[in-house]
């Protein structure tokens, strides 16, 4: 499906706004554990929030993955989005993850079954690229992560499940604002 510019705008600014909540809150977690990937511990719920809304907003495959996109070349710079700072690869491995979910939630017409079943294969497929690359690279972040893994799993899926119902919420009480209806006119 094609975007349109509205809608392409509103997934950059809620990719921007994204960044901003996970650098405020996930960056600090990563510099005190040095842990890639434990800001999950957090950032699982502003990041599902963020996606479950504007994947109800525009219904469309494919924005989740240009979401997060967006999302990792902003987070390039930093330790966010999975890697360290300058790690390139995290764009395509951040962006592949989440066009599972995509075709995940599209194949299920974005009922709420299709986003309960979407996260932990966009969990587990996202960690498993990770550790594969970071395994192949020769990373020292790879024994880092592996030891961590199960913990940052389950934590970043339970707290997925809350910020997929903190995005449900927020999509019910705006889904007939004027500026929502203006996005999916």
């Amino acid at each position: 499906m094609a975007f349109k510019t509205k809608e392409l705008i509103f997934i950059a600014l809620m990719a921007a706004l994204l960044f901003v909540l996970n650098f405020t809150i996930g960056a600090g977690i990563i510099a005190a554990t040095g842990i890639p990937g434990s800001s999950a511990l957090i950032d699982g719920i502003t990041n599902l929030a963020v996606v479950t809304f504007v994947a109800l907003v525009l219904r469309k495959f494919g924005a989740i993955a240009l979401l997060y996109l967006v999302y990792a070349i902003i987070a390039l710079p930093t330790h966010m989005a999975g890697g360290p700072p300058g790690f390139i690869l995290k764009i395509p491995l951040l962006a592949g993850s989440a066009l599972l979910f995509d075709l995940t939630i599209y194949l299920l017409k974005y009922r709420k079954s299709g986003f309960i079943i979407g996260l932990p294969i966009l969990t587990l497929f996202g960690f498993a690229l990770y550790l594969a690359t970071y395994y192949f690279l020769g990373m020292p972040e790879f024994q880092k992560l592996f030891t961590a893994l199960p913990v940052i799993f389950v934590s970043f899926t339970v707290l997925g499940y809350i910020g997929m119902w903190v995005g449900f919420k927020i999509y019910d009480r705006t889904k007939n604002k004027r500026v929502v209806l203006q996005i999916t006119s």
